[in-house]
Protein backbone atom coordinates (compact mmCIF):
# COMPACT_ATOMS: atom_id res chain seq x y z
CA UNK A 1 0.00 0.00 0.00
CA UNK A 2 1.47 3.33 0.58
CA UNK A 3 4.17 2.61 2.64
CA UNK A 4 6.87 -0.20 4.18
CA UNK A 5 4.37 -2.02 6.90
CA UNK A 6 7.31 -2.14 9.27
CA UNK A 7 8.01 1.05 8.92
CA UNK A 8 4.22 2.14 9.73
CA UNK A 9 3.95 0.23 13.23
CA UNK A 10 7.15 1.82 14.26
CA UNK A 11 5.46 5.66 13.72
CA UNK A 12 2.05 4.29 15.00
CA UNK A 13 3.90 3.24 18.40
CA UNK A 14 6.00 6.46 17.98
CA UNK A 15 2.66 8.18 17.76
CA UNK A 16 0.96 6.06 20.53
CA UNK A 17 3.72 7.02 22.70
CA UNK A 18 3.58 10.93 22.17
CA UNK A 19 -0.04 11.05 22.72
CA UNK A 20 -0.19 9.40 25.80
CA UNK A 21 0.05 12.46 28.06
CA UNK A 22 -3.29 13.57 26.53
CA UNK A 23 -4.81 10.30 27.54
CA UNK A 24 -3.79 11.26 31.38
CA UNK A 25 -4.48 14.93 31.27
CA UNK A 26 -7.80 16.48 31.40
CA UNK A 27 -10.20 15.44 28.93
CA UNK A 28 -10.28 11.66 27.65
CA UNK A 29 -9.11 10.93 24.39
CA UNK A 30 -11.25 8.10 21.95
CA UNK A 31 -8.75 6.48 19.50
CA UNK A 32 -9.62 3.99 16.97
CA UNK A 33 -7.39 2.13 14.69
CA UNK A 34 -8.62 0.59 11.06
CA UNK A 35 -7.35 -0.33 7.48
CA UNK A 36 -7.74 2.24 4.38
CA UNK A 37 -7.15 0.10 1.21
CA UNK A 38 -4.62 -1.97 3.41
CA UNK A 39 -2.88 0.84 5.34
CA UNK A 40 -3.76 1.62 9.08
CA UNK A 41 -5.21 4.56 10.02
CA UNK A 42 -5.19 5.77 13.88
CA UNK A 43 -7.59 8.69 14.39
CA UNK A 44 -7.61 10.16 17.99
CA UNK A 45 -10.40 12.85 19.56
CA UNK A 46 -11.39 14.55 22.73
CA UNK A 47 -13.63 16.68 23.67
CA UNK A 48 -16.57 14.58 22.86
CA UNK A 49 -18.37 11.55 24.76
CA UNK A 50 -17.60 7.37 24.12
CA UNK A 51 -20.50 7.24 22.70
CA UNK A 52 -20.39 9.88 20.07
CA UNK A 53 -17.13 8.73 19.41
CA UNK A 54 -17.72 5.25 18.51
CA UNK A 55 -20.59 6.50 16.32
CA UNK A 56 -18.22 8.53 14.60
CA UNK A 57 -15.57 6.02 14.33
CA UNK A 58 -18.23 3.76 12.83
CA UNK A 59 -18.99 6.57 10.17
CA UNK A 60 -15.21 7.19 9.00
CA UNK A 61 -14.83 3.52 8.46
CA UNK A 62 -17.45 3.30 6.04
CA UNK A 63 -16.14 6.42 4.25
CA UNK A 64 -13.11 5.15 4.11
CA UNK A 65 -14.45 2.82 1.55
CA UNK A 66 -14.65 5.32 -1.05
CA UNK A 67 -10.63 4.93 -1.38
CA UNK A 68 -10.77 1.52 -2.48
CA UNK A 69 -13.82 2.13 -4.75
CA UNK A 70 -12.83 5.07 -6.58
CA UNK A 71 -8.96 5.49 -6.43
CA UNK A 72 -7.27 1.75 -7.15
CA UNK A 73 -5.98 2.17 -10.27
CA UNK A 74 -5.83 -1.80 -10.73
CA UNK A 75 -8.74 -3.40 -9.35
CA UNK A 76 -12.35 -3.13 -11.23
CA UNK A 77 -13.16 0.29 -10.15
CA UNK A 78 -13.55 4.28 -10.83
CA UNK A 79 -9.83 4.85 -11.84
CA UNK A 80 -9.42 1.70 -13.92
CA UNK A 81 -12.37 2.73 -16.20
CA UNK A 82 -10.99 6.11 -16.35
CA UNK A 83 -7.42 5.37 -17.48
CA UNK A 84 -8.45 2.67 -19.73
CA UNK A 85 -10.93 4.96 -21.36
CA UNK A 86 -7.98 7.34 -21.69
CA UNK A 87 -6.10 4.68 -23.48
CA UNK A 88 -8.50 4.98 -26.57
CA UNK A 89 -7.91 8.21 -27.39
CA UNK A 90 -11.65 8.94 -27.47
CA UNK A 91 -13.69 11.83 -25.11
CA UNK A 92 -15.49 10.32 -22.22
CA UNK A 93 -17.64 11.08 -19.45
CA UNK A 94 -15.82 10.50 -16.45
CA UNK A 95 -16.66 10.32 -12.86
CA UNK A 96 -16.84 13.37 -10.67
CA UNK A 97 -14.83 11.83 -7.95
CA UNK A 98 -11.76 11.37 -9.91
CA UNK A 99 -11.87 15.01 -11.88
CA UNK A 100 -10.73 17.05 -8.74
CA UNK A 101 -7.95 14.13 -8.38
CA UNK A 102 -6.87 14.64 -12.14
CA UNK A 103 -6.89 18.66 -11.79
CA UNK A 104 -4.57 18.41 -8.40
CA UNK A 105 -2.10 16.50 -10.68
CA UNK A 106 -1.73 18.85 -13.75
CA UNK A 107 -2.04 21.69 -10.46
CA UNK A 108 0.99 20.47 -8.74
CA UNK A 109 3.07 18.92 -11.87
CA UNK A 110 3.42 22.47 -13.12
CA UNK A 111 4.10 23.73 -9.83
CA UNK A 112 6.81 21.22 -9.51
CA UNK A 113 8.04 21.57 -12.93
CA UNK A 114 7.28 18.20 -13.38
CA UNK A 115 8.79 16.65 -11.00
CA UNK A 116 5.64 15.41 -9.69
CA UNK A 117 3.24 14.11 -11.88
CA UNK A 118 0.36 11.54 -10.92
CA UNK A 119 -0.19 10.03 -14.69
CA UNK A 120 2.82 8.34 -13.85
CA UNK A 121 1.22 4.92 -13.77
CA UNK A 122 2.28 3.19 -16.81
CA UNK A 123 6.02 2.99 -15.61
CA UNK A 124 4.83 1.26 -12.98
CA UNK A 125 2.61 -1.16 -14.98
CA UNK A 126 5.91 -1.59 -16.90
CA UNK A 127 8.05 -2.44 -14.00
CA UNK A 128 5.39 -5.14 -13.30
CA UNK A 129 4.63 -3.34 -9.96
CA UNK A 130 1.17 -4.59 -10.64
CA UNK A 131 1.65 -7.28 -11.75
CA UNK A 132 3.59 -8.36 -8.23
CA UNK A 133 0.58 -6.76 -5.92
CA UNK A 134 -0.11 -10.48 -4.89
CA UNK A 135 3.08 -11.29 -4.03
CA UNK A 136 4.06 -12.72 -0.43
CA UNK A 137 7.34 -11.30 -0.66
CA UNK A 138 8.10 -7.21 -1.08
CA UNK A 139 12.00 -7.73 -1.14
CA UNK A 140 11.47 -9.40 -4.78
CA UNK A 141 9.54 -6.54 -5.51
CA UNK A 142 11.62 -3.84 -4.25
CA UNK A 143 14.59 -5.71 -6.21
CA UNK A 144 12.74 -6.18 -9.53
CA UNK A 145 11.75 -2.71 -9.87
CA UNK A 146 15.39 -1.50 -8.75
CA UNK A 147 16.75 -3.26 -11.23
CA UNK A 148 13.80 -2.38 -13.92
CA UNK A 149 13.92 -1.40 -17.44
CA UNK A 150 14.19 2.53 -17.45
CA UNK A 151 13.53 2.96 -21.30
CA UNK A 152 11.55 5.78 -21.27
CA UNK A 153 7.49 6.12 -22.67
CA UNK A 154 7.14 8.16 -26.03
CA UNK A 155 5.51 10.24 -26.09
CA UNK A 156 5.88 10.90 -22.19
CA UNK A 157 3.07 10.38 -19.74
CA UNK A 158 1.68 14.00 -18.27
CA UNK A 159 -0.84 15.12 -16.68
CA UNK A 160 -1.08 18.31 -18.55
CA UNK A 161 -1.58 15.96 -21.93
CA UNK A 162 -5.40 15.38 -20.58
CA UNK A 163 -7.96 17.92 -21.59
CA UNK A 164 -10.98 18.47 -19.13
CA UNK A 165 -14.04 20.01 -20.58
CA UNK A 166 -16.57 19.72 -17.54
CA UNK A 167 -16.80 16.10 -16.72
CA UNK A 168 -15.36 15.09 -19.95
CA UNK A 169 -11.91 13.42 -20.33
CA UNK A 170 -9.83 13.37 -23.01
CA UNK A 171 -6.31 12.59 -24.20
CA UNK A 172 -4.01 11.97 -27.66
CA UNK A 173 -1.12 10.39 -25.25
CA UNK A 174 -1.61 6.62 -24.87
CA UNK A 175 0.82 6.67 -22.02
CA UNK A 176 -0.93 8.44 -19.66
CA UNK A 177 -2.07 6.39 -16.91
CA UNK A 178 -3.16 7.76 -13.27
CA UNK A 179 -1.68 6.52 -10.19
CA UNK A 180 -3.02 9.44 -7.22
CA UNK A 181 -0.14 7.40 -5.01
CA UNK A 182 0.55 10.01 -2.29
CA UNK A 183 -1.29 12.38 -3.77
CA UNK A 184 -4.31 10.30 -2.50
CA UNK A 185 -3.10 9.91 1.34
CA UNK A 186 -3.50 13.84 1.26
CA UNK A 187 -6.56 14.22 -0.25
CA UNK A 188 -7.47 11.47 2.31
CA UNK A 189 -6.45 13.10 5.42
CA UNK A 190 -8.50 16.11 4.11
CA UNK A 191 -11.52 13.97 3.74
CA UNK A 192 -11.04 12.74 7.62
CA UNK A 193 -10.60 16.20 8.61
CA UNK A 194 -13.59 17.87 6.88
CA UNK A 195 -16.00 14.62 7.99
CA UNK A 196 -14.65 14.79 11.52
CA UNK A 197 -15.75 18.87 11.83
CA UNK A 198 -18.96 18.52 9.98
CA UNK A 199 -19.41 15.73 12.90
CA UNK A 200 -18.77 18.16 15.75
CA UNK A 201 -14.91 17.21 16.26
CA UNK A 202 -12.66 19.83 16.44
CA UNK A 203 -10.35 18.30 18.64
CA UNK A 204 -8.45 15.08 16.79
CA UNK A 205 -5.11 14.12 15.31
CA UNK A 206 -5.17 11.55 12.60
CA UNK A 207 -2.51 9.21 10.99
CA UNK A 208 -2.54 7.81 7.73
CA UNK A 209 0.81 5.51 7.24
CA UNK A 210 2.79 7.75 9.50
CA UNK A 211 1.53 10.90 7.41
CA UNK A 212 -0.77 13.21 9.82
CA UNK A 213 -3.79 15.87 10.11
CA UNK A 214 -4.08 17.98 13.33
CA UNK A 215 -7.47 19.16 14.15
CA UNK A 216 -7.43 21.25 17.43
CA UNK A 217 -5.38 20.67 20.37
CA UNK A 218 -4.92 17.77 23.37
CA UNK A 219 -6.64 19.83 25.90
CA UNK A 220 -5.18 22.76 25.06
CA UNK A 221 -1.69 21.94 23.92
CA UNK A 222 -0.92 21.28 20.42
CA UNK A 223 -0.76 17.88 19.16
CA UNK A 224 3.26 16.55 19.07
CA UNK A 225 4.16 13.61 16.59
CA UNK A 226 7.29 12.11 15.33
CA UNK A 227 9.38 12.71 12.31
CA UNK A 228 11.02 9.80 11.55
CA UNK A 229 15.11 9.04 10.16
CA UNK A 230 16.02 8.55 6.81
CA UNK A 231 16.62 5.09 7.33
CA UNK A 232 13.41 4.23 9.11
CA UNK A 233 15.33 3.19 12.35
CA UNK A 234 13.57 5.51 14.56
CA UNK A 235 12.62 9.16 15.35
CA UNK A 236 14.69 12.28 14.39
CA UNK A 237 12.90 14.40 15.69
CA UNK A 238 9.35 15.68 17.12
CA UNK A 239 7.16 18.44 15.99
CA UNK A 240 4.45 20.40 17.21
CA UNK A 241 1.69 20.67 14.84
CA UNK A 242 -0.94 23.34 14.76
CA UNK A 243 -4.57 23.51 13.85
CA UNK A 244 -4.90 22.41 10.21
CA UNK A 245 -1.15 21.41 9.63
CA UNK A 246 0.00 18.44 7.78
CA UNK A 247 2.99 16.54 8.15
CA UNK A 248 3.76 14.87 4.87
CA UNK A 249 6.44 12.23 4.64
CA UNK A 250 8.29 10.20 1.24
CA UNK A 251 10.92 7.99 2.31
CA UNK A 252 13.26 5.47 -0.45
CA UNK A 253 11.41 2.72 -1.55
CA UNK A 254 8.21 3.39 0.50
CA UNK A 255 5.10 2.13 -1.33
CA UNK A 256 2.90 5.06 -2.72
CA UNK A 257 -0.06 3.43 -4.39
CA UNK A 258 -3.28 4.27 -3.54
CA UNK A 259 -5.48 1.12 -2.55
CA UNK A 260 -2.59 -1.54 -3.56
CA UNK A 261 -1.01 -3.99 -1.80
CA UNK A 262 2.24 -3.64 0.93
CA UNK A 263 4.57 -3.39 -1.68
CA UNK A 264 7.67 -1.13 -2.25
CA UNK A 265 8.50 0.18 -5.49
CA UNK A 266 11.65 3.40 -5.83
CA UNK A 267 10.62 6.93 -6.65
CA UNK A 268 11.50 7.73 -9.80
CA UNK A 269 12.70 10.65 -11.46
CA UNK A 270 10.22 11.63 -14.62
CA UNK A 271 13.72 13.65 -16.38
CA UNK A 272 15.38 10.38 -16.19
CA UNK A 273 12.91 7.70 -15.81
CA UNK A 274 15.31 6.21 -13.52
CA UNK A 275 14.80 5.68 -9.60
CA UNK A 276 15.75 8.50 -7.10
CA UNK A 277 19.07 7.69 -5.39
CA UNK A 278 20.09 11.01 -4.15
CA UNK A 279 17.44 11.29 -1.11
CA UNK A 280 16.48 9.17 1.30
CA UNK A 281 13.64 10.51 2.75
CA UNK A 282 11.65 14.42 2.36
CA UNK A 283 8.97 15.77 5.64
CA UNK A 284 7.16 18.69 3.96
CA UNK A 285 4.43 19.99 6.81
CA UNK A 286 1.89 22.33 5.33
CA UNK A 287 -2.32 23.51 6.20
CA UNK A 288 -2.70 21.80 2.46
CA UNK A 289 -2.19 17.91 2.75
CA UNK A 290 -2.31 17.48 -0.59
CA UNK A 291 -0.15 20.22 -1.75
CA UNK A 292 2.49 18.65 1.44
CA UNK A 293 2.38 15.16 -0.42
CA UNK A 294 3.12 16.14 -3.96
CA UNK A 295 5.53 18.89 -3.04
CA UNK A 296 7.19 15.93 -1.02
CA UNK A 297 7.82 13.62 -3.66
CA UNK A 298 9.30 16.73 -6.34
CA UNK A 299 11.83 17.52 -3.29
CA UNK A 300 12.51 13.98 -3.52
CA UNK A 301 13.02 14.00 -7.20
CA UNK A 302 14.79 17.32 -6.64
CA UNK A 303 17.06 16.26 -4.41
CA UNK A 304 19.95 17.97 -2.03
CA UNK A 305 21.48 19.87 -4.38
CA UNK A 306 17.95 21.56 -5.71
CA UNK A 307 15.24 21.22 -3.60
CA UNK A 308 15.31 24.88 -2.07
CA UNK A 309 13.88 25.81 -5.37
CA UNK A 310 11.77 23.12 -5.97
CA UNK A 311 9.65 23.92 -2.22
CA UNK A 312 9.74 27.74 -3.24
CA UNK A 313 8.37 27.16 -6.86
CA UNK A 314 5.33 24.96 -4.66
CA UNK A 315 5.24 27.47 -1.72
CA UNK A 316 5.66 25.18 1.18
CA UNK A 317 8.48 26.52 3.31
CA UNK A 318 8.68 23.88 6.41
CA UNK A 319 10.64 21.36 4.65
CA UNK A 320 13.05 18.35 5.86
CA UNK A 321 15.10 16.30 3.49
CA UNK A 322 17.98 13.85 4.08
CA UNK A 323 20.11 12.75 1.82
CA UNK A 324 22.05 9.41 0.71
CA UNK A 325 25.07 10.16 3.16
CA UNK A 326 22.96 10.97 5.65
CA UNK A 327 22.78 15.02 6.10
CA UNK A 328 19.96 16.19 6.69
CA UNK A 329 18.97 19.58 4.73
CA UNK A 330 16.26 21.58 6.10
CA UNK A 331 14.53 25.33 5.79
CA UNK A 332 15.32 27.42 9.19
CA UNK A 333 11.70 27.79 9.45
CA UNK A 334 11.45 24.20 9.75
CA UNK A 335 14.57 24.23 12.10
CA UNK A 336 13.10 26.30 14.23
CA UNK A 337 9.76 23.71 15.55
CA UNK A 338 11.73 20.44 15.72
CA UNK A 339 13.08 19.16 18.76
CA UNK A 340 16.01 16.41 17.90
CA UNK A 341 16.53 13.59 19.53
CA UNK A 342 20.36 13.18 18.89
CA UNK A 343 22.81 15.98 20.37
CA UNK A 344 24.30 18.15 17.33
CA UNK A 345 22.55 16.42 14.15
CA UNK A 346 24.75 16.82 10.76
CA UNK A 347 22.49 19.73 9.29
CA UNK A 348 22.39 22.10 6.70
CA UNK A 349 19.87 24.81 7.49
CA UNK A 350 18.42 27.15 4.18
CA UNK A 351 16.74 30.17 4.21
CA UNK A 352 13.55 29.76 1.85
CA UNK A 353 12.68 33.18 -0.49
Amino acid sequence: MFKNRQYITLLLITACILWLPACTKNAPVYSTTFTVAGERIHIAITSTSKARALRIFSQLKEDSLYIEKYWNPQRSGTLRRTNTLLASGKQFSAPPSVIPMIKLSQKYAQLSNGRFDAARGRYLKSWGYYDNQESATASATKTSLTTASVTPLQPPPRSSDVRIDDFRLQTDNPNVMFDFGLLGKGYSLEMFEKSLKENGIYNAIINLGGDFKAIGTRSGEPWNIGVPRGDNTGVLATINIAEGESVMTLGSYRAQSIASAPLNYPVYDPATHAPVDHTNSVTVLHRDATLASAAAQAIFVAGPQQWQQTAAEMGVHEVLLIDNTGTIHLSASMHDRLDFTQINPDLEISSLQ
